[in-house]
C-alpha cells in the first residue's frame, strides 16, 4: 500500500514537472520568436533613415520600402507577447509614419510642375506634413521648411503668371493686357530662389509681355486714326460754315447795288418830268 501511495506521487511529481519544463521552454521560445520579430521589424524601420536617431529620411526612400517595412511590423504585433516590446513597436510605427510624411515633403520639393492646380495640392500636402513632423522630427522640419516655402512662391509666381493667360497651358494671352500686370507677374518669378522654375517661366512672361506690346501698339494706331479723323471733320466743318457766310455776303452785295440802281432811276425821273415841263412854256408866240 505504501508502494503504491509513493509509486503515485512520484507519477504526479513527474507528470507535474514535465508540465512546467514544457510550458516554460514554450514560453520562452515564444519569448524569443518575439523578440526576435520585433528585432527584425525594427532593424527593417533603420532602413527608412539615413542617421541612427532618425530625424532624416534615406537616400532611397520610397512608398514601397514604407509598406515593406509596415507590413513586417504589423505581423510583429501579432506574436508580441510581452508588454516591454508593445512600447518598441510604438515607437517604430511612429517612425514609420513619419516616414511617410517625410517622402511626402520630399516629393513635393522635387515636383518642377508649372501646373497651378498640382502647386496648390503641393505646397498644402508638404506644409501639412511639415506640421506633423514638427514635434517628433525637428531636424527634418530645419532642413525641408525653406524649401517648402519655395514651393509656396512658385504657386504664387504660377498664380500672376495664370491671370495674364485664358487658358492654363499658357498659349492664349489676355486682350488688352498692361505692361504694369507683365511687371508683377515679372516681380513674383523675381523672388523664387529656383533657377530651373524661373526659366521654364520666362519664356511664358516673354509671350504675355509681347502679347501687352502688340494691344499697345494697336491701341495707340486706333487712337492716331481717330485724332486724324476728328481733325479732318473738323477742318470739313469750318469750310462748310464759311461758304455760307460767302453766299450772304454776295446777296447783300448784290441787294445794295439793286438799291442804290433804283435810286438812281427815281431821281432821274423828275428831272424828266421837269424838262418836258420847262419846254413848252419856252416856245412863246
Amino acid at each position: 500500500m505504501k508502494r503504491r501511495t509513493l509509486f503515485s506521487i512520484i507519477v504526479v511529481t513527474l507528470t507535474a514537472g514535465c508540465f512546467t519544463l514544457f510550458y516554460g521552454m514554450h514560453s520562452m521560445w515564444t519569448d524569443t520568436q518575439s523578440a526576435q520579430a520585433v528585432q527584425a521589424a525594427t532593424e527593417e524601420v533603420d532602413t527608412l533613415f539615413k542617421d541612427k536617431a532618425h530625424q532624416l529620411p534615406a537616400d532611397q526612400l520610397s512608398q514601397e520600402k514604407i509598406e515593406a517595412v509596415a507590413t513586417k511590423l504589423h505581423a510583429a504585433r501579432q506574436k508580441l507577447t510581452e508588454p516591454e516590446y508593445a512600447a518598441k513597436l510604438a515607437s517604430a510605427q511612429a517612425d514609420v509614419d513619419a516616414a511617410k510624411h517625410m517622402l511626402t515633403v520630399k516629393k513635393a520639393v522635387a515636383q518642377t510642375t508649372t501646373n497651378l492646380s498640382d502647386l496648390k495640392t503641393l505646397t498644402s500636402d508638404s506644409q501639412q506634413a511639415l506640421s506633423e513632423l514638427a514635434t517628433q522630427k525637428p531636424e527634418f522640419v530645419q532642413a525641408y521648411q525653406k524649401r517648402v516655402a519655395q514651393l509656396s512662391d512658385q504657386e504664387a509666381a504660377v498664380a500672376k503668371i495664370a491671370s495674364l493667360f485664358d487658358d492654363p497651358d499658357f498659349k492664349e494671352p489676355k486682350v488688352g493686357l498692361s505692361a504694369a500686370q507683365v511687371q508683377t507677374a515679372l516681380a513674383a518669378l523675381e523672388h523664387v530662389n529656383n533657377q530651373q522654375f524661373a526659366d521654364q517661366m520666362l519664356p511664358i512672361i516673354a509671350t504675355a509681355q509681347q502679347a501687352a506690346t502688340d494691344d499697345q501698339t494697336t491701341s495707340e494706331a486706333s487712337s492716331s486714326e481717330s485724332s486724324t479723323s476728328g481733325e479732318s471733320s473738323s477742318a470739313s466743318r469750318a469750310s462748310t460754315s464759311s461758304t455760307p457766310s460767302a453766299s450772304t455776303s454776295s446777296q447783300e452785295s448784290a441787294s445794295s447795288s439793286a438799291s442804290n440802281s433804283e435810286s438812281e432811276q427815281s431821281q432821274s425821273v423828275p428831272s424828266n418830268s421837269a424838262a418836258s415841263s420847262a419846254s413848252p412854256s419856252g416856245q412863246l408866240p
